[in-house]
């Protein structure tokens, strides 16, 4: 048997795109070493969620009494644990489930490929028109950082079972501050040692300004601007303080999963930072594609997923291609969302904040925190940051603005219901334009 495609990894966007070709017409295997869903079920996003809705529950009740309700919040750590990891079963179960409904073969084992029409798995080869590498990506730290059974990557952290009562988590970026809000709410003592000088430093001054505030209401100690000296047994150390902790997470960073032998020996050019792709998916070998995190282009899930759809259509000689106006998520309490460019990227920005303690939704449910933040350049809107509850809700109005370059004024003419957080939206965007009404201004 020839397949029309073998796929190496059943991560999010290995599925995707063997579920898809198999749509289309396809014949495809696909071939995962351990567990199914990736890095996103496993490690990353179902799991890390499933611990940030238990989390959420306990900072609602402490926002309870201000709306006439007196709650008492108990954490049992057990059943945090039990919730995430039957959503990981789930993930694992959902993704099986997809390939058989769509006659997907799969086979268990390490795929290598062999030359460009053959991938083996154990002592078995098969044959292929075409195949895709989504191997996914892997946690890195500083070569000083030695991990053991306290310090700890966040894969591994994602799967401890006992509450730490002190942690120090090194690194201020996604994976930090959402690992931060999670154990924070959930109990433990928690610091971030991170070397920049202030919070996810790739997005806009004024998302890290209100994070760190409200971190530190949270009882988050942040220790900015100097990063980790050494570890010992006990205690990390920066060049003008020591933090005792049960736990470390490092969290500083990933990188794409790369068996650089095997692709020498088939001549797909690739570089540290990934393996090298076209706008179609395809690497230098015109019928090996890749996909995900193993690219390099990004590590996000839903980037992996619209990835795997562009090479199966181009596989089965349907044209499709890669545009990157992708929405990056941060799933802290509180939620940051952005899309596009930031403030800082671009050269003549004009800017527009619309802070929600102005939103009646907002206002009714006691979440005030935050804002929405339109970036405008040479009159096309071209970001949106926000910060606030459930903003990553909202973030998918933000896309279509950006991607279909909806004018400012077109925006002024949609009517949003009221009340909600989501009218906010348009309504940075008359602030931008001067024209928002019945809204005192900013002191």
């Amino acid at each position: 048997m020839k397949y029309d495609a073998i796929i190496i990894g059943a991560g999010p966007s290995g599925v995707t795109c063997a579920a898809r070709i198999a749509q289309l017409g396809g014949k495809v295997a696909i071939v995962e070493k351990s567990f199914f869903g990736g890095v996103c079920s496993n490690w990353g996003c179902i799991p890390t969620k499933a611990m940030v809705a238990s989390a959420k529950i306990v900072h609602e009740n402490s926002l309870s009494e201000k709306l006439g309700i007196v709650t008492t919040t108990k954490v049992n750590f057990d059943k945090v644990v039990k919730h995430r990891d039957e959503q990981i079963n789930l993930s694992r179960k959902s993704m099986k489930l997809v390939l058989k409904s769509f006659g997907v073969d799969i086979i268990i084992g390490e795929g290598k490929i062999i030359d460009k029409d053959t991938v083996q798995v154990k002592d078995k080869k098969y044959s292929t028109k075409n195949m895709v590498i989504c191997t996914g990506s892997k946690p890195v730290f500083p070569p000083f950082i030695k991990l053991n059974d306290n310090i700890l990557s966040s894969k591994q952290f994602v799967k401890i079972n006992k509450l730490p009562k002190k942690i120090v988590i090194i690194g201020g970026g996604v994976i930090g501050v959402e690992f931060a809000s999670i154990f924070a709410l959930l109990g433990s003592k928690v610091t971030i040692v991170e070397m920049f000088d202030r919070l996810l430093v790739n997005e806009d001054n004024e998302i890290s300004n209100i994070l760190e505030t409200e971190f530190m209401k949270l009882g988050i100690n942040l220790d900015l601007g100097q990063g980790v000296k050494s570890i010992d047994e006990n205690f990390v150390y920066t060049k003008t303080a020591k933090y005792e902790y049960d736990k470390v997470l490092v969290a500083t960073g990933r990188a794409p999963i790369i068996d650089e032998e095997m692709l020498k020996n088939v001549n797909v050019k690739y570089s540290k930072k990934g393996i090298d792709v076209n706008d179609k998916m395809e690497t230098s070998i015109d019928n090996i594609y890749s996909i995900g995190d193993s690219t390099g282009k990004s590590i996000l899930a839903h980037v992996g997923t619209r990835q795997a759809i562009v090479a199966a259509h181009n596989i089965m000689k349907q044209k499709d291609n890669m545009d990157y106006i992708v929405p990056r998520c941060v799933y802290s309490i509180p939620e940051i969302a952005c899309v596009g460019k930031t403030q800082n990227e671009c050269k003549n920005p004009k800017t527009a904040l619309f802070d929600l303690k102005w939103n009646a939704k907002a206002q009714l449910s006691g979440h005030e925190v935050g804002f929405i933040k339109v970036i405008s350049e040479n009159n096309m809107i071209v970001g949106f940051q926000m910060i606030g509850h459930n903003v990553s809700e909202l973030v998918g109005e933000a896309i279509v603005i950006i991607q279909k370059k909806i004018s400012a004024k077109d925006i002024a003419k949609i009517i949003h219901p009221h009340p909600t957080v989501g009218e906010s939206v348009k309504l940075s965007v008359l602030k931008l334009m001067d024209e928002l009404v019945d809204i005192p201004k900013d002191k």
